[in-house]
């Protein structure tokens, strides 16, 4: 049986090199005994016969199923067969077992693949997504989610598991551990066990050079402001061009720039260490279980970070605008276009050059709520008043409630930012700012800037034990940063947190679409209920004036005081303002989701409402004020109960 080697990468570990070589010097390896075939070539490289297809190349490329290709390279002269391509490393687990175990029913398999550092991996494939294109983001927001990705175990076992350890050929990427400190011999010799001679031809120079650092972040600004896929990569051409003439040191094969610190390396290679170990002792047979012999970064050495300077950014406009005027014209009004987009990385990718390009200082940045953002469907109330059951049953009829959400489904990132007494206190300015971070989490995802985080970290500072304790702050802190960037346009999206009826007039004024839904309940039910954490902990001396003990005379007290500021807002929000009885949601469930189907405007048919409606139960808390003494409340408390509606009795 033939022997078919699997070059399978990984990308970023010389792989443009290694296929070059192979390409260039077939015919010496065929003499060899290795064949490098023709068939199944994309760039010098097996692409189309790797088991995993990219989305972005479907129905682009041809790709091979191995029943297709193994018939036709089975018959070639050569004992040794060897296919190389990166596309490989990528397939899911049940791709690359069907693959092996298809492949295996013609050719002894064997995989060989080079592994990199982990934290000089992930900065060279964030380098190569920033040439690109597609890559937008810092990698200092990134790289936390790039340590799974690169979890070499995860990535070997379905290969191990297939073929065994021992068809598995692990190699580090590193110029010391190389044989003949070039990875090219490296290959052949512990691969095929050949000494490569002068006979066979080297290209010279880096296959796949490298952006300077401050032409990657000039570049990862393009990529936020420029989509055409021929003038970005127009000006990735330019950019290498001004890396390669202004900062040569950038061009080395092994030239070592970096865009993480070393206290972020260090993480890195912490998270990984195990792995490194486990897969030096058992394919490497290497009893000091070290993978990877290069120095750790010195956590005390100076780093001089990513930011790219004026002065930088002044010279490569100055270069762009010497090489192709046009092109550069073009950037100018994408940055006019854009300088007051939504999305935070577009704007500042627009603002920030705009003073070089456009010779323009940088716009004050502007966060406001998008027109198409200011129409969510609000939910609030008195605590424990069934604004769950609400959001329950609006969830069921079609109203996005997303972000990071309790037990009890309130939005974790609104208390977060918005309830606590200090809210009361804020400029309409800040207002619209935590707005803006609060609609970019729910809506947007893009990457919140250091202005804004120094707000959210003001939040998560704000004692609000026990209503909101500092870890579940904590955790709504971290949650909405970690929010993946994607425009979330559902015509109908809200948020239930009871609280958000005091914040109403600030609310309406940077929503100015709002439907709000204020759900009411029996002020003498309400008046027993143990929740009564408005009127302890945040609101009560407020709407009591001084009184915030949480008795059952109070609790009614301020279950009246908040009914009555919320009627006062009819005026001002009109057919935007939604009292829900939830007395009558349970008697009379179905008219009363018909109501409320009717004021958000959701286009739910009667059969979905009379589905729903079957599903609402009245709590046994229901008529709980029967039997207890109602001779504590103030007459005129229970009269407004009534007149709201309400038994008494």
């Amino acid at each position: 049986m033939k022997r078919i080697y699997l070059h399978i990468g990984m990308g970023k570990t010389g792989t443009t090199a290694l296929q070059d070589f192979f390409w260039d010097n077939r015919q010496l390896l065929a003499e060899s005994g290795i064949c490098y075939p023709e068939h199944g070539i994309q760039s010098n490289a097996h692409h189309l016969l790797s088991p995993h297809i990219p989305r972005f190349l479907e129905g682009d490329w041809a790709f091979e199923s191995v029943a297709e290709w193994a018939p036709r390279l089975a018959e070639l002269e050569q004992d040794r067969i060897l296919l190389s391509s990166e596309l490989m490393a990528w397939g899911s687990p049940e791709s690359i077992r069907e693959f092996c175990e298809e492949a295996s029913g013609w050719f002894d398999v064997h995989v060989v693949v080079y592994l990199r550092r982990q934290d000089n991996i992930i900065m060279a494939s964030y380098n190569q997504q920033i040439k690109a294109g597609p890559q937008k983001r810092r990698i200092d927001l990134i790289y936390r989610n790039q340590i799974a990705r690169f979890d070499y175990l995860r990535i070997l076992e379905p290969w191990e598991s297939s073929l065994g350890a021992d068809k598995i050929i692990v190699r580090p990427y590193e110029q010391k551990q190389f044989y003949g400190q070039d990875v090219r011999r490296d290959f052949m010799q512990h691969v095929f066990g050949l000494e490569i001679d002068e006979r066979y031809e080297f290209r010279s120079g880096n296959s796949n050079p490298r952006l300077s650092l401050a032409t990657s972040e000039y570049k990862r600004m393009i990529n936020n402001l420029v989509t055409d896929p021929q003038q970005n990569a127009r000006f990735n051409q330019l950019l290498m061009q001004y890396s390669a003439e202004h900062e040569s040191d950038s061009q080395g094969v092994y030239s070592e720039q970096s865009v993480l610190s070393p206290e972020q390396r260090l993480e890195i290679l912490d998270a990984a260490r195990e792995t490194s170990e486990q897969i030096a002792r058992r394919f490497l047979h290497c009893e000091d279980g070290r993978l990877f012999r290069d120095a750790e970064p010195d956590p005390d050495s100076p780093w001089q970070g990513i930011d790219l300077s004026r002065e930088d950014a002044d010279a490569i406009t100055a270069f762009l605008e010497g090489e192709d005027a046009k092109l550069l014209a073009a950037l100018g009004r994408e940055i006019e276009e854009k300088k007051n987009h939504l999305a935070y990385q577009i704007r500042h990718s627009a603002r920030y050059l705009s003073a070089s390009v456009l010779s323009t200082a940088e716009a004050t940045p502007v966060y406001r709520v998008a027109p198409e953002d200011s129409a969510p469907v609000v939910i609030g109330g008195l605590g424990g008043s069934g604004t769950r059951l609400v959001i329950s049953l609006m969830r069921r009829m079609g109203v996005f409630v997303g972000g990071e959400m309790n037990e009890s489904l309130d939005n974790l990132w609104f208390s977060l930012l918005f309830v606590r007494r200090s809210i009361l206190l804020k400029s309409d300015r800040d207002m619209e700012r935590l707005c803006w971070i609060f609609t970019n989490a729910m809506r947007h995802g893009v990457e919140v800037s250091t202005e804004l985080r120094e707000m959210l970290d003001e939040a998560r500072n704000n004692d609000r034990t026990p209503v909101l304790p500092p870890e579940l702050l904590e955790g709504a802190v971290e949650s909405l940063l970690r929010v993946p960037a994607k425009d979330r346009r559902h015509e109908h999206w809200g948020w239930k947190e009871p609280n958000s009826h005091i914040l109403l007039p600030q609310l309406e004024q940077n929503f100015p679409q709002m439907r709000f839904v204020y759900v009411m309940r029996n002020g003498l039910d309400m008046a027993f209920s143990e929740n009564q954490n408005q009127l302890r902990y945040l609101w009560g001396d407020l709407l009591l004036e001084g009184a915030s003990e949480p008795t059952p005379a109070n609790a009614l007290k301020y279950w009246v005081a908040a009914h009555r500021r919320m009627m006062g807002f009819q005026d001002r929000l009109g057919d935007r303002l939604h009292f829900l009885s939830f007395d009558r949601l349970c008697q009379d469930p179905e008219g009363e989701l018909e109501a409320l189907r009717e004021f958000v405007g959701i286009p739910i048919s009667k059969k979905a409402i009379v589905e729903l409606a079957a599903t609402v139960r009245a709590p046994q808390t229901s008529g709980r004020f029967r039997g207890r003494d109602l001779s504590q409340f103030d007459p005129e408390d229970i009269a407004y109960v009534q007149e709201m509606g309400f038994e008494v009795e």
